[in-house]
């Protein structure tokens, strides 16, 4: 495996803020709306694909929420260059004070959410996937992603054809 790549700027700030506030990152993770798995790769800045390092960087609506769990604030994440996620911040923090509060109100976690965590999780494996192919393996490859997307919903549950 390669060497561990330095933690991005906003990782350290909410590891601090996470070792502050003292909780778990499961359950700052769990505030965020997001996997325990996934908060760690975003606060290191990388997860493992096919044994090597691959860098990921944190959408902002998702930086800004992982930063609402553990009291980060708007002005740290602009410190820390991450200005997009800064104002993502500021708007989240903005509707929560203008709408009702309620039970089940949660920290801005959202069925979307979970659905673009795992989107830039596909991306990097597929980054990752085409290194290296030639071009025909490729084509096969892209072949099969797009067969896969277009299989119907119902045909999800059978066994996936090598």
């Amino acid at each position: 495996m390669t060497e561990r790549p330095e933690a991005p700027p906003e990782g350290a700030l909410l590891k601090r803020a996470l070792v502050a506030m003292r909780i778990s990152q499961r359950e700052a993770a769990r505030r965020s709306g997001i996997s325990e798995t996934r908060w760690r790769q975003l606060v290191s800045g990388y997860q493992v694909v096919s044994r090597e390092k691959v860098p990921v960087r944190s959408p902002d609506d998702t930086l800004a929420r992982m930063a609402r769990a553990v009291g980060v604030t708007a002005e740290q994440l602009e410190e820390a260059g991450r200005g997009g996620a800064a104002t993502a911040l500021r708007d989240a923090e903005a509707g929560a004070a203008a709408a009702p509060a309620g039970p089940g109100a949660d920290a801005g976690a959202g069925p979307g959410s979970r659905v673009d965590e795992r989107w830039h999780l596909v991306q990097a494996v597929l980054r990752q996937a085409r290194l290296g192919l030639t071009t025909s393996e490729y084509d096969t490859l892209a072949g099969r992603i797009t067969a896969y997307v277009a299989r119907p919903a119902a045909d999800e549950s059978a066994e996936p054809t090598p």
